[in-house]
């Protein structure tokens, strides 16, 4: 029934699906997890990214899905219809778990970026005396934190900017704490 491969196959990593069967399932375990509408392409990049599933067995799988009406879309986006649900909810135990766990894995990690792409913007230009990496942390309208560092190449700018990215709230904590609570002398 479940054909898992055990070797990096046409874009799949071991332990990834090959199996339709097993695909249609992940697709609704997926949905079920997310527990929010998703796009086509964000079911794509998901499990594309995680190197779960190939391309095209992905496409053809999720147009049979659509066609067996597990998934109801709105707008671009898709949900489970009952089917759907039921789908997940019955059969999702026959994913192998360490497969349901790095499509959950992938998951996080995707919500992750997309929180720091709405909360931050960084941006590094380059001068004549080297390169200065603009950051801004924000919550909507409202700016929380705006710093310019100056780096002296576009190796050292680079670091800057991923390092920012990475830490801008422990940094943001940090800063307030520690200016308003100077150290005693």
């Amino acid at each position: 029934m479940a054909d898992i491969a055990e070797s990096r196959i046409a874009g799949v990593s071991p332990g990834g699906v090959r199996d339709p069967y097993l695909v249609k399932i992940l697709i609704c375990f997926l949905l079920k997890s997310v527990g929010r509408p998703l796009t086509e392409q964000q079911l794509i990049d998901i499990l594309g990214g995680a190197e779960t599933v190939n391309y095209f067995l992905l496409t053809s799988t999720f147009a049979e899905l659509k066609r067996l009406g597990h998934l109801r879309e709105r707008e671009g986006k898709y949900t489970l219809t009952s089917l759907g649900e039921e789908t997940a909810e019955r059969l999702s135990s026959e994913l192998p778990v360490t497969l349901r766990e790095r499509v959950l894995g992938t998951v996080r990690d995707l919500r992750e970026k997309n929180r720091r792409e709405r909360e931050t913007s960084v941006s590094v230009s380059e001068r004549e005396e080297g390169c200065r990496v603009d950051f801004s942390f924000h919550d909507g309208e409202l700016e929380l934190m705006r710093l310019s560092l100056y780096a002296p190449d576009r190796p050292q700018a680079e670091q800057l900017k991923s390092a920012l990215l990475r830490q801008y709230q422990q940094l943001y904590i940090d800063l307030i704490g520690r200016l308003t609570h100077p150290p005693q002398e």
